[in-house]
């Protein structure tokens, strides 16, 4: 077989060419979407209520949508973050339930509170109900002119459903108040 000059070129010509066959799709492919980065000129502040507007900002993990624009679903350990200034004479306050799904499923459960990964206390409860805890929060494992990290956890949270995440307890609201006489 003799090879002429314009059936190399054919040849070479089709040899480069075939890569590209390959390479059409029918797929459409699109830049992906940006990420909304939003920069917050205020500061993190020591108290979050679970409908603000800004209250996800408060959140590192655990803690699900809004729900009835009140509260939300927290699973085995909600962890919140806050900024404070000065850490004498506050107090930590949480408003939460411990649903009935949970203490029927679970029996009696346990909340224990850390504030900087280091334990605080543990409150039981062995009924359904909305509690509030507002009691004096140490300052020694608080951090001044620092963000702060807060994990309040369950220890018998009610399973994933179909999928879904753990449901453990409901938070209203969380953070830092002034103790008598002081105002932050």
């Amino acid at each position: 077989m003799t090879r002429t000059p314009r059936t190399a070129a054919c040849a070479c010509l089709c040899l480069a060419l075939l890569p590209l066959a390959g390479c059409q799709s029918d797929v459409v492919v699109s830049p992906p979407e940006e990420q909304a980065t939003v920069y917050h000129a205020e500061p993190l502040g020591s108290f979050v209520h679970m409908n603000q507007p800004d209250a996800v900002r408060y959140f590192v993990s655990g803690i699900q949508g809004l729900e009835a624009n009140t509260w939300r679903w927290a699973g085995r350990e909600a962890v919140l973050r806050f900024q404070l200034q000065d850490t004498s004479n506050l107090q930590f306050v949480v408003r939460f339930a411990v649903p009935r799904e949970v203490i029927a499923r679970n029996g009696p459960v346990r909340l224990t509170t850390s504030f900087n990964g280091k334990i605080w206390k543990g409150f039981g409860y062995a009924k359904d109900g909305i509690y509030e805890i507002a009691e004096p929060a140490p300052a020694r494992l608080l951090k001044p002119s620092a963000e702060n990290r807060v994990s309040i956890a369950i220890d018998k949270p009610l399973p994933p459903d179909h999928g879904g995440p753990e449901q453990g307890f409901i938070l209203v609201y969380a953070g830092f108040r002034a103790g008598q006489g002081r105002q932050l």
